[in-house]
């Protein structure tokens, strides 16, 4: 394997790297979606039980503000889920191209 070879190799791996982190990223994005939405489901139970009582006015206030910044929060996750996978297609097309380089350059 010549130097140049290695080389190309390790820049391959470098740039899998850094595509496992952006997928990384965007998993642990998808599973902070996943806890909100699920958390929100458990919220809308608890909104559909109180019947009214000053009390519970109280509380559903405290439940309202708690959705409320949830969906700030779920607005902000999908934008940074979309711009982390636009970003890893386009790391990943790098990655392509590097891989046709080495089999272009080794065909020679």
């Amino acid at each position: 394997m010549t130097p140049a070879l290695q080389g190309a190799f390790r820049r391959v791996i470098d740039q899998k790297s850094v595509i496992g982190n952006l997928q990384a990223q965007i998993a642990s994005r998808q599973q902070e979606l996943s806890s909100i939405n699920r958390d929100q489901a458990r919220i809308r139970e608890n909104i559909k039980a109180l019947k009214g009582s000053a009390e519970e006015k109280a509380l559903l206030q405290r439940y309202t503000k708690q959705l409320d910044s949830q969906e700030d929060r779920l607005s902000t996750l999908n934008k940074e889920i979309a711009d982390l996978q636009q970003k890893q297609a386009q790391e990943q097309q790098k990655l392509d191209d590097m891989v046709q380089q080495i089999t272009l350059d080794e065909s020679f």
